[in-house]
């Protein structure tokens, strides 16, 4: 697929391969999208004219009970690029709502008051024949979702998200299905971008499986250890249903059995010890 993004001179190509490998975000467990996920978002970048190799917008993958999902995220600065290039654009204001002692103010801008307890943010867009401006007033708890910037500058998220919804609806036709990432919100799953967008993604190594321990060595050492005839601890072990009368050697016990002697070792030794004559062998 190729286009012109909004605002270029030169086409971009954009195809499935390039999109899983170098612009989608894999989920936190290392899914990448489907197919029909990489043509969805090439469509959409195609429909509004996108540019993600200049950051106008990611597809960032997150893991959910139903299976991986990938959401296309708008950057903000598109907003602001496309407003600023319409003919109709007469310039906007923002900023946030908050109460401030026994008043609630809505001041411009997103810094605020030590003491100020923040409650949304508005916007307001002029439009060249328009008699009255767009504006927008949100709420912080719609989409403060405790995480990442929401929880070190929750003002300046607010503002943005206020921005976004009174551009698209000013600007629909440039601007509507387009969302900001903080508009859509962020689940604990969701893979947190640690680095370059566009970095090559590199197969990670594959992890080593530490190896099995040597159940049956550890059950013959202990029998070593205690002076324990093999064949006495079998029948013990038939005697306490901890091996079927099929089991001749330690070598025909399961896995779990011999899990479960380990385990059950010092009671076993106590078993045996009370039994008429003790121990009365030792390890052949």
């Amino acid at each position: 697929m190729e286009y012109v993004p909004f605002g270029a001179q030169d086409k971009i190509r954009l195809s499935i391969n390039i999109v899983r490998r170098l612009i989608a975000v894999p989920t936190s467990t290392g899914k990448l999208p489907t197919d029909d996920d990489c043509i969805k978002f090439q469509m959409m970048c195609q429909a509004k004219r996108l540019n993600p190799f200049e950051g106008d917008c990611f597809m960032i993958g997150y893991d959910t009970k139903a299976g991986p999902k990938f959401s296309q995220i708008t950057a903000h600065q598109v907003f602001l690029k496309r407003a600023e290039a319409s003919k109709d654009f007469n310039g906007m204001e923002s900023g946030i709502i908050a109460k401030r002692g026994e008043e609630i103010i809505q001041d411009e801008g997103d810094f605020t008051m030590d003491g100020d307890v923040l409650l949304g943010g508005w916007a307001r867009v002029h439009k060249k024949g328009m008699e009255h401006p767009i504006f927008k007033r949100i709420k912080l708890s719609v989409f403060n979702k405790g995480q990442n910037q929401w929880l070190t500058n929750p003002s300046g998220m607010i503002v943005k998200c206020a921005e976004a919804d009174a551009l698209r609806t000013s600007f629909p036709t440039l601007l509507g299905s387009l969302y900001l990432r903080e508009e859509i919100g962020e689940s604990s799953e969701v893979v947190r971008i640690s680095e370059p967008i566009f970095k090559s993604k590199e197969p990670e190594p594959p992890k080593e499986t530490p190896p099995a321990p040597d159940l049956l060595g550890i059950v013959e050492a202990h029998c070593e250890k205690d002076g324990v005839d093999h064949k006495i601890l079998i029948e013990l072990l038939q005697a306490s249903g901890l091996a079927g009368d099929g089991c001749m050697r330690l070598s025909d016990l399961s896995t779990e059995d011999m899990e479960n002697v380990i385990k059950n070792w010092e009671p076993l030794m106590n078993n045996l010890k009370s039994t008429p004559g003790g121990l009365q062998c030792t390890v052949i």
